[in-house]
C-alpha cells in the first residue's frame, strides 16, 4: 500500500510539472512586478475557454491530490 501510494505520488508530481509547462503566463511575469509595469492586471477578473480551463482546472485537482496524498502518507503509512 505504502509503495502505491509513493508511485501515485511520483506520478501526479510529473503530471503537474507537465501541465505547468503547457500553461501560459498571464501577466508580464516577476520582473514587470518587481520594476512597477502599469500593465500587471494581478487581480482581474479571466474567463478561461477550451484548453486553458483544462489545464487550469486539472493543475488544481492535481496539487489537492498531492498535498492529500502527501498526508494520507505521512499520517497512516510512514507510523
Amino acid at each position: 500500500m505504502k509503495l502505491f501510494v509513493l508511485s501515485l505520488l511520483i506520478i501526479i508530481g510529473f503530471l503537474s510539472i507537465i501541465i505547468s509547462l503547457f500553461m501560459s503566463p498571464d501577466s508580464n511575469g516577476f520582473s514587470g512586478a518587481l520594476v512597477g509595469s502599469s500593465d500587471l492586471e494581478l487581480f482581474k477578473q479571466t474567463k478561461e475557454r477550451g484548453f486553458k480551463k483544462f489545464l487550469k482546472y486539472s493543475m488544481m485537482t492535481l496539487g489537492l491530490a498531492l498535498m492529500f496524498l502527501a498526508i494520507i502518507l505521512r499520517i497512516f503509512l510512514l507510523t
